[in-house]
Formats: C-alpha cells, structure tokens, sequence
C-alpha cells in the first residue's frame, strides 16, 4: 500500500524530445489565441460599458415600474463591465490543459465564450479548471498534458510545458516544450512593492485550501514564506465565485495586522476581478475619528487584551456618568415634592447592570429611552404619593395630565435628565482610564494584579495617543454604548409616489423592499464570511472585537504560532476558534516555503530553535540561491546600515527592506532619506519588525538584530520574522557582542573605515 507522500511523487514520463521549431510554433498557436480572448474581453467590457450609460440615460419610464427595470439594467451592465475590468494584470489567461480525451482547455482569470458560444477561456475557479493545479504524474485526473504560459499584459514571452500522461500523450501526439518552470520562474522575479497573485501558480496543496467549503473555521497554518496570505486571498475569490448572493450580498472582510500590510495586498483582489472585499488592518476596527499609531510593549499589550478588561470598561461606564444632584424638587397641581440622590442612583444602577453588549437593544444608548421612562415614572410615583398624602386626587390619565410639560418646565429636573443618562463617547470614557480621572486601579480590582494595571496606566501616561492595543478596548466600548441618539440618522421626510426613496442603483432613486446594505460602513456587522491574517498575534478581547463583525459567518484563520508578537495568547488554533464562538474548526498546514532561498531558510532555523520551537517543523525550501547570508559588524549598526543599504541598491534591482527595533527606526529613516536618491527612497522600506509582518523583499537589512532578540520574551520569535522577509539576500548588521543564532552560516565583515 502506497503512502500520500509516495502518490505525489511523478513517475516516469515517456514523451518525445521536441523537434526543432515545435517551441516557436507552440508559442505562435499560444499568442493567437491569447489575442482573441483579450479582443472578446475588451468587446464585452466596452459592450457593458455602452449599455450601462444608454440605461443610465433613458428617461421614457414614467412609472415606478419603469423607472425599477432600467436602474437594474443599469446595476447588471455595470456590474459586467466591472467583471471584464482587471487593471494592471500580466495577462487574461495563463494556462492551458490538453485532456486525454483529445479536448483542450485555456484556464484564465475569467469565463470567456465568443458569439459562436466556443468557450475561449475557463475561470480559475471553475470545477473544470481544478486539475490544472491538483492533476500530477501519478494522479493525473484526465490531463494528458500541462501547459503554463509565462505572459507581459498580452504578449506571450514563454511557455512551459509538463506531460502528465505519457500514454495519452503519444497517442495524441503531444509533446512537451520545456521552459524555465512557471513557478521557479515567478518566484526569481524582482518584488515590486506590492503582492501579486499566484493564480497561474497555485500548488496542489494551495488549490485544496482554495476550494475547501466555507463552514465553520478554516485554519491555514504555515511557516514563512508558504503562500498563506495569497491562498487566503484567492480563496475569498473563489468563494465570490461560487456563491456570489450569500459572500457579495453580505460581504467579505479581510482583517490585517497593519497598514503597510493591507496596502502590500490590496492589488491582489482587483487583480482576480473581484473587488467587494473589505480590506481593513487591525487598527481600521477603531471607532470613527481615533487616531491609531505603533502597539505597545508585549506585557502591557497582554493586560489590554484580557478578557477581563471588559468588565474594567464596564465598572468604567459606571464611574464616568455625572453625579445625581442630592435632591431635585418638582410641583404639580400645587403639591411640591422631593426626591433625594439615593434613590435616583439605585434606579440608575439597576438600569446600568442590565446594559449588554452585542444584544440587540442592550447597550447603553439604545436603553435611553428606557431609561428616561424610568426616570419619569419614578418622579411621577413620588409626586402621586405626596398628592395623595396631601390629600389630593391624583390624575387617572397620567398622559393627558400635563405631567410631562411640568417636569420639562422644572430646572431641576431639566438638570437631573442630563445627569441622569447622559451620551457618552468611546473615546471619552477611555480617556478617564488613560488620564487618570477615573483610576484604572480602583475599576480593575480583583479582576487583575496590581502590578499589571499599574503597567497600562504608566503606559497610557506616556503614550501620545491610541495604539493598536487599545483599539479592542475602544470596540468593547462601542459595543457597550451602542450609537448615541444624537448620531442617528435622522428619519427621511415623507415622500410622495413621485419621490420614493430606497436604493440608488443608477441615476434616480429605486425603491426596494430589501434595504442595502453598506458593507464599507464603520457600523457594519454582519459580513459572510471573515478572514484574518497573522491571527497568531490577535488578544483574546482582539479576537471578541473582531468576532463581532461576523457573528453567523465562516472564517479563514491564517497565522504561524512560531511567529508571535505577545507574551500570552491561545496557544492553539482550537482555543481560537472558541474565541470567534465556533466549535467547527478544520486545521490545514501548508508546507513548502517558497519565498526564502534555502541558505536563509538554514539560518532560520536555527533562529526558530532558539525561540523555543523544533526546527524541523520549518517549511521546506524549494530552491537555493547561492548567496550564504551576511553578518556585517560595526560598533554603530545604524549608521553602518545605510552603506550596507546604498551598496545592495546600487548593485542590484527590486525592493528592499531595512528592519530594526522600534526604538531604531526613526533614526534609520532619517538616515536614509539623507543618503537615497530618489531611486532608492522609492525601493526602500525602513521598518519595526511588527510592522513588517506578511511583507516580503528581495533583499532584507536588519539592523541590530540583538536588539530586536532582547527587547522582551518575544523578542526571538521577532528576529524570526526578520530574517524570513528576504526572496534573496539577508544582512544583519550587527555590534557581535552578542551571540545571535544562525550567524555561524552567513559571511562574516567587518566595517572599515565607515564602509563594509
């Protein structure tokens, strides 16, 4: 009995060598081809285009009906146009399959079918293009040969060829015109500060995770380099694809560790024809008006993230809201009476205690009203009892009494209203925790050690703003109040027939019975299905803000343990799956790293053993570049960095990344911006490792790394990160006084004279 491993092995092939001029043929055949199905794209998208403006402008419709069916013509010929737009992408289609059968099949990035209804081009995701990535030697699944093309926007400059079914392949006459390897060849191009999409290279065990069903929690584990990040990616495309009504009606959310990192992905999407994924990094789930900058240090980031702190926000809640006046006196109908602060702050904190977050009508502001009525009844409750015992004859319709004007008309109680429930604002209320106004000691008791809270207050002292850390603590805080009223959108006047109001499609209000739904809305929360990268690094009250925005959706959970940046999180995928509510969870591993050169990779892990993890559980290497890695010593390794960062600029192409302790990267930046041409500026990026986190360079300079290893107990697992971020080249500048793991493989130099 064969094992997995040995069914994925290709056996021998027999095929025939190419004759001469077979390949110049092939490539002829290939770029005819590749023409017709960019002259039928551009004809539909220019087709769509046409019919869309043509809807847009028609004004003949004089009734609603009219007015419905052209602004959801116009909606569906936009919505084609949109399809068969792809922006700056290296070319529609990218492979081709010759099945045994004798049919052939051109794979690209969308369906395309002439007028004739030949099919010109299968989408990525069809059922029918899955083999081009899952058929190998030994399970060839129909496919008699492979063919990938290796294209610059419509011209064809190379292909490749594997015959997958030797057999079939003679008797069909197929022979194999060999090229470079599409994949080794993607893999040695220049980075260009942006990611790209790998849907002409997608390995087998990438297209399994791809086209896995969208149930439960999908976890996609995988070291450096392993292609997590694009494979979650793509599979937001295909599941767009598949089932468009549920992920496009509902929307995709795609959650980041950072800034730099959704900016690096943000092409890929657009780039496969599908733009209505929501892209945010963490800091992006931060109420409206919140300026957030860095992270803070891993034990402080661990308090700010314990589930704990929501009850600490909850007792805040309490604290913040203005003392009742001792007593508020009203009269009606000529009897005055009393109320007295004690009785007015145990109704409020009875009201107070029944607040839920993330239960419809439970926050604070939604129990405004409530809350108000409350009040009101208990004023009314200690006048009736006074009139009565004065005797008088108490109202039977307290509605038509005059009662409410009387006490609109009582400064007293004009003044008690705004004391009693009043709004309040995230920001605000955390700000009493971060000022000190309220004390983070007093609202943590036994909830949290001492030391711990003592830790977040000096921090927030400190600090000149948010940081990512507290943006959970903002969203826990937005859950609790809920919108204020004063925020609300005001009710739309009354319309005639003539002027319905409703989703707006095209040119003129359409009004339709299901309202849209704005899924780029800050409020919005209730996506389909919900992906989250780098979730190795996500606090557990993280986790619950994150929850929040897909409470009935599937999820892609992308992250590698060995690569966290807290002291103290769920050290299992399991654990995070309980954290997002959800007892399904598949867990899938991918393998092979194909960004980093085997001699970096070396070093890696060795790196990855000292942080605690076994490096034999580092992903493999799929190629070797000839370059051992750099230790380049220098008694100052910020400003030895930028004559190690001109040379490498200067000797060669593609981007370049220069990573250092946050504590080094102003001094870094400012540097570099005094020494760079403009040139260089623009392929340089100088970063803290956090930040660097998902990002990929050609060449990678980090600076101090003995820095970066001692700043915490984390503090290895981030050179660990450091030194996976290169697709060719590694330098560490570095003092040497300290023992750093991996630096007995790189090439040892010394600086002399300001100069390696």
């Amino acid at each position: 009995m064969t094992t997995p491993a040995e069914e994925e092995q290709p056996g021998p092939v027999p095929v025939d060598d190419p004759r001469p001029g077979d390949k110049r043929a092939a490539i002829d055949a290939e770029q005819a081809h590749l023409d017709r199905v960019h002259d039928r794209v551009e004809h539909l998208r220019r087709r769509a285009e046409e019919r869309a403006a043509e809807a847009a402008a028609d004004r003949s419709g004089a009734t609603f009906q009219a007015r419905y069916e052209r602004d959801v013509t116009a909606h569906h010929h936009a919505s084609r146009q949109q399809r068969y737009t792809f922006g700056d992408v290296e070319s529609l289609a990218f492979g081709r399959l010759d099945l045994s059968d004798g049919d052939e099949m051109h794979v690209g990035r969308v369906s395309v079918i002439d007028d004739d209804g030949d099919v010109l081009l299968v989408d990525w995701r069809a059922p029918a293009a899955a083999a081009f990535y899952q058929a190998t030697a030994a399970r060839p699944i129909g496919v008699a040969r492979r063919r990938t093309l290796v294209t610059r926007g419509r011209r064809l400059v190379d292909l490749d060829d594997e015959v997958l079914d030797g057999t079939a392949a003679e008797r069909l006459g197929l022979r194999a015109v060999t090229g470079q390897g599409a994949l080794l060849a993607a893999l040695s191009r220049d980075r260009s500060g942006r990611m790209r999409d790998i849907v002409a290279t997608i390995q087998g065990e990438q297209d399994r995770i791809i086209r896995a069903p969208a149930s439960g929690t999908l976890v996609v584990s995988g070291g450096p380099g392993t292609g997590k990040t694009v494979v979650a990616l793509h599979r937001v495309a295909y599941l767009l694809y598949r089932d468009r009504e549920r992920f496009e009606g509902r929307g995709v959310l795609v959650i980041g560790p950072s800034a730099a990192f959704t900016e690096y992905t943000a092409r890929v999407l657009p780039a496969l024809g599908e733009d209505r994924a929501v892209q945010r990094p963490l800091a992006g789930l931060a109420p409206r008006g919140a300026t957030i900058h860095g992270w803070d240090e891993p034990d402080v980031a661990r308090t700010k993230g314990d589930l704990a702190m929501a009850e600490v926000l909850r007792r805040t809640l309490h604290a913040v809201l203005p003392p009742i006046p001792p007593t508020t006196r009203l009269s009606f109908e000529g009897t005055a009476v009393t109320v007295r602060r004690d009785h007015l702050e145990a109704l409020r904190e009875r009201h107070l205690d029944r607040i839920r977050a993330d239960v419809p009508g439970g926050a604070y502001h939604d129990r405004s009203e409530v809350a108000a009525q409350a009040l009101d009844d208990t004023l009314w409750s200690a006048w009736t009892r006074a009139h009565r015992a004065a005797g008088g004859r108490v109202p039977e319709d307290r509605e038509g009494s005059g009662f409410a004007a009387a006490l609109d008309n009582a400064p007293e109680v004009v003044l008690l209203r705004r004391c009693f429930w009043p709004e309040r604002d995230p920001q605000e209320v955390l700000g009493t925790l971060a000022r000190g106004e309220v004390a983070l000691a007093e609202m943590g008791r036994g909830l949290l050690p001492a030391e711990e809270l003592a830790a977040v207050a000096d921090a927030w002292e400190r600090a000149e703003g948010w940081t990512t850390d507290d943006v959970a603590l903002l969203d826990e805080l937005t859950a609790l109040l809920g919108e204020a009223p004063s925020r609300r959108p005001r009710p739309n006047r009354p319309r005639d027939q003539d002027d319905d109001g409703g989703l707006r499609l095209a040119t003129e209000a359409l009004h339709v019975e299901v309202p849209a739904v704005d899924v780029e809305s800050d409020g919005y929360r209730d996506f389909a299905h919900v992906v989250v990268d780098e979730a190795q690094d996500l606090s557990p009250l993280q986790w619950r803000a994150v929850s929040r925005r897909g409470p009935y959706a599937s999820w892609t959970v992308v992250g590698d343990l060995a690569q966290r940046s807290r002291v103290a999180e769920p050290a299992t995928w399991e654990e995070v799956a309980a954290l997002i509510g959800r007892r399904s969870v598949e867990i899938t591993t991918l393998e092979v790293n194909y960004r980093t050169p085997e001699e970096i990779a070396e070093l890696a892990a060795d790196v990855l053993a000292a942080a605690g993890h076994d490096p034999a559980l580092a992903p493999r290497a799929v190629r070797a570049s000839g370059q051992p890695p750099r230790q380049v010593l220098a008694a100052d390794p910020v400003a030895a960095s930028v004559e190690v960062v001109a040379d490498l600029l200067a000797s060669r192409g593609g981007t370049l990344g220069v990573l250092a302790d946050s504590q080094d990267v102003d001094a870094l930046t400012r540097a570099l911006e005094d020494h760079l041409d403009e040139d260089g500026r623009d392929r340089t990026r100088v970063l803290e490792v956090r930040a660097s986190k998902g990002l990929e360079f050609d060449d990678v300079v980090v600076v101090a790394p003995e820095r970066i290893m001692q700043r915490s107990v984390v503090g290895t697992h981030q050179l660990y990160v450091a030194v996976t971020r290169a697709t060719r080249t590694l330098t560490l500048v570095t003092t040497g006084e300290v023992e750093l793991p991996g630096t007995g493989r790189c090439e040892q130099v010394e600086v002399t004279a300001g100069r390696p």
